[in-house]
């Protein structure tokens, strides 16, 4: 599974890339072989009351289905990024597991 990390305002420390790969492979790593490439992308926005908030964005390419993404906000970027990772295991798993029963239904009604 490759990883690319894409940062347009946050600075990208070597800290905080060893942070980002860790997450995304700890929480990706069981549905690994469906995925090829995750895309981590880092900004700042501005906040609903003025201030700056951080967002992580992740697109996760997969094997032979469409592309999946998903975002988180927050104040603080590593929460940002912990909770992104997990949304995103919860959501590629649900995609997969969506493919796998129309592909035994559509096998057992042959």
């Amino acid at each position: 599974m490759k990883i690319e990390i894409i940062s347009k305002n946050p600075e990208l420390t070597h800290n905080l890339q060893t942070h980002i790969a860790r997450q995304v492979e700890f929480g990706l790593s069981r549905l690994s072989s469906h995925i090829r490439k995750v895309s981590v992308r880092l900004s700042n926005i501005d906040g609903p009351h003025g201030g700056v908030v951080q967002r992580c964005q992740l697109v996760i390419s997969l094997n032979q289905l469409p592309d999946v993404m998903v975002e988180d906000v927050a104040s603080d970027l590593i929460f940002a990024i912990n909770r992104t990772a997990d949304r995103a295991n919860r959501t590629v798993s649900r995609k997969i597991n969506q493919i796998h029963r129309v592909h035994s239904t559509m096998q057992t009604s042959y």
